[in-house]
């Protein structure tokens, strides 16, 4: 196996923190829902989810990484953008306003200090 890229580690930590938002909103629920069992388990997962992130991340995040998860948002939106059907223009424009916005921020001479 070959070691991961800097991009593939920090597509693995947004994954894991994708996971773990959507595993704390369904705590949330269960909670709301007074079923016990079911948070048990979706608070054992969360365990596991920070457990795999503490193992993969030791450390603090690196700003460099905070600035790849921003650029990939940015070709997330040019993409979706792309498949905006016809009559869909204001959305397209919005997307790629979006996208257009994160690459400036994130070539920004304040972000640098």
């Amino acid at each position: 196996m070959t070691r991961a890229s800097r991009e593939d580690m920090v597509v693995l930590r947004m994954g894991l923190n994708a996971l773990l938002a959507s595993v704390r909103q369904t705590e949330a629920w269960w909670r709301s829902q007074g079923d016990v069992s079911a948070l048990r388990r979706s608070r054992l997962l969360t365990h596991a989810i920070l457990a795999t992130q503490r193992k993969f991340f030791p450390d603090n995040r690196d700003m460099g990484d905070d600035i790849t998860e921003a650029l990939f948002v940015a070709d997330g939106l040019r993409d979706a953008a792309q498949q905006c059907h016809e009559g869909q223009a204001a959305l397209h424009e919005r997307l790629i306003g979006g996208a257009e916005a994160i690459e400036r921020l994130c070539s920004s001479p304040l972000r640098k200090r």
